[in-house]
C-alpha cells in the first residue's frame, strides 16, 4: 500500500466562501430584520440551485439533479414573494424530502472533489525526499490505449469530480484541481499551470504536478517519484476502465480516505 503521507489542510477557500454566505445572512438579519434575512438565504438558495445545475450539465452526472431541486424547493419555500403561494407547503414538505436526500449522498460522497485522495495515492510509494519541485512537465512513459478509451476515462473521472479533462486534438488532459468549481463554473479555462496527467494519441503519458500542490504535502518527497507514481496511479485508472471496472478506480480513492480517518 505503501507509507501515509501528512498533509496540509486544502481547499480552504470553501470555508471562506461559507463564512461569506453565513456573514451576509447574520447582515441581512441585523440590518434589515426577519424579511432581510430570509430575502438573503432564498437568495442564496437560488444561487446554489443554479450553480449545481451548471455542473448537472457539465459533469453529466444526475446525482446532482438531488441538490438542483433540493436547493430550488428552499428559494421556492423561503424566498418571501413566495410565502403566499398555494403550493407553498407543498414546497416545504418536497424540500425536506430532498434534504433527507442530499443528506445520504453527502454520506456517500458521491459529489465530494476527490483532490487530496489523489495526492495521497500518488505519494504513497514514493520513498525519498530529494531533488524538491520543478516546473517541468515530467514523461511518464508509455501506456496502450485508443483515443476512445483515454476519453472515455476523462467523462468517467469528470462525472464523478475526480479529474476536469481537457480534449485536445492529440492528447486527452485530466487535471486533478483543488477547486473542482473553478472548472466547472467557467472561471477557469486553462489547465498548464495545474496539476495534470495528459495521455496523448501517441501513447506518451505526461504528468505536471503545481508547485501549489506539491507544497500541501508536509515533507518533502523525491520530485520524479512523485510525478511518475502519478502517472502510474492515472495508468491504473485508465487500465480499470477499459477492462470495464471503473469502481476500482472509486473503490482506491475510497481507500485513501479510510487512510486518513485511521491516522487520525
Amino acid at each position: 500500500m505503501g507509507k501515509s503521507v501528512r498533509m496540509k489542510p486544502v481547499q480552504v477557500w470553501m470555508i471562506v466562501f461559507t463564512g461569506v454566505l453565513i456573514a451576509a445572512l447574520v447582515v441581512g438579519r441585523i440590518f434589515f430584520g426577519e424579511p432581510g434575512f430570509y430575502w438573503v438565504f432564498g437568495s442564496i438558495q437560488i444561487l446554489m440551485a443554479l450553480i449545481h445545475l451548471t455542473v448537472l450539465f457539465r459533469t453529466g452526472s444526475p446525482i446532482y439533479l438531488i441538490p438542483t431541486a433540493m436547493y430550488t424547493l428552499w428559494w421556492l419555500t423561503f424566498f418571501p414573494p413566495f410565502a403566499g403561494h398555494p403550493l407553498h407547503e407543498g414546497f416545504a414538505l418536497a424540500s425536506a424530502a430532498f434534504l433527507a436526500a442530499f443528506i445520504g449522498v453527502l454520506i456517500s460522497r458521491r459529489i465530494e472533489w476527490r483532490y487530496k485522495e489523489i495526492l495521497q495515492l500518488a505519494a504513497r510509494p514514493v520513498t525519498g525526499a530529494a531533488d524538491g519541485f520543478t516546473s517541468r512537465p515530467f514523461p511518464a512513459g508509455q501506456a496502450e490505449f485508443s483515443r476512445e478509451e483515454a476519453a472515455g476515462l476523462a467523462r468517467f473521472l469528470r462525472r464523478n469530480v475526480i479529474a476536469f479533462p481537457f480534449f485536445e486534438p492529440d492528447r486527452v488532459v485530466l487535471v486533478a484541481p483543488e477547486y473542482m468549481w473553478a472548472y466547472l463554473l467557467f472561471f477557469k479555462r486553462t489547465y498548464e499551470k495545474g496539476t495534470y496527467v495528459a495521455f496523448s494519441d501517441s501513447g506518451q503519458v505526461t504528468v505536471r504536478i503545481a508547485k501549489a500542490d506539491y507544497r500541501k504535502y508536509e515533507e518533502e518527497l523525491t520530485f520524479d517519484q512523485l510525478c511518475d507514481s502519478l502517472g502510474r496511479l492515472f495508468k491504473t485508472f485508465l487500465q480499470w476502465h477499459k477492462e470495464g471496472t471503473p469502481e476500482k478506480i472509486i473503490q482506491m480513492i475510497n481507500s485513501a480516505r479510510r487512510g486518513q480517518a485511521d491516522e487520525k
